[in-house]
């Protein structure tokens, strides 16, 4: 498992994420706000799906979303848009579980 609380995309993660069972990783903004997340030092859905994607992680898990995206829609949008890159994307809220 690697986790990857408040950050922004880094080459190094490739490697610290590599084959895991589960990337575990914050996705506070949605993609087409790139500039917006590079300056405020945190990454978009799209960027953890490209991580999990390099580094070949099994299963992606979206954490840390901005109060902006409150709504379900709003939340699919952001797994919808991390799919497109890593298929087994996946939005998850405070105290879910899962079996891994």
């Amino acid at each position: 498992m690697a986790i990857f609380g408040d950050t922004q995309a880094r080459p190094q993660a490739v490697r610290a994420a590599q084959n895991a069972d589960v990337l575990v990783h914050k996705a506070t903004f949605a993609a087409g706000d790139e500039e917006t997340a590079e300056r405020v030092f945190h990454s978009t859905a799209s960027d953890a799906a490209k991580l999990a994607l390099q580094a070949n992680v099994k299963q992606l898990y979206l954490t840390h979303i901005s109060a902006r995206y409150t709504e379900e829609e709003q939340r699919l949008m952001l797994e919808q848009q991390a799919q497109t890159i890593f298929p087994a994307s996946k939005v998850i809220g405070d105290f879910d579980v899962f079996d891994i």
